[in-house]
């Protein structure tokens, strides 16, 4: 499964985004994980093509009136054996 781990920045810590990504990634049955950063940015690693994560990404902003994402960094891509779940991390 093509997996992806993104750096997601804007207004993205403190507004409710990793809870609004990890239910709107459950909807979706979509694997992977999210994560605050040091930095104030917030990693994501998703499980899906590449279609899906731009759709996805599109509905986590609008899903969120908090929060605003200014920049989307692809920072890898790999085939990975599909993850059934998608975490919050700490």
């Amino acid at each position: 499964m093509l997996t992806s781990k993104l750096r997601i920045s804007g207004r993205v810590q403190g507004v409710g985004f990793r809870f609004h990504c990890s239910q709107l990634a459950r909807q979706w049955h979509l694997g992977g994980s999210v994560k605050n950063e040091a930095d104030g940015s917030v990693s994501l690693v998703l499980q899906a093509d590449a279609q899906t994560r731009k759709d996805f990404l599109q509905a986590l902003e609008e899903a969120n009136p908090y929060a605003r994402i200014d920049q989307v960094d692809l920072i890898a891509e790999e085939d990975l054996d599909f993850k059934d779940s998608f975490e919050t991390l700490y």
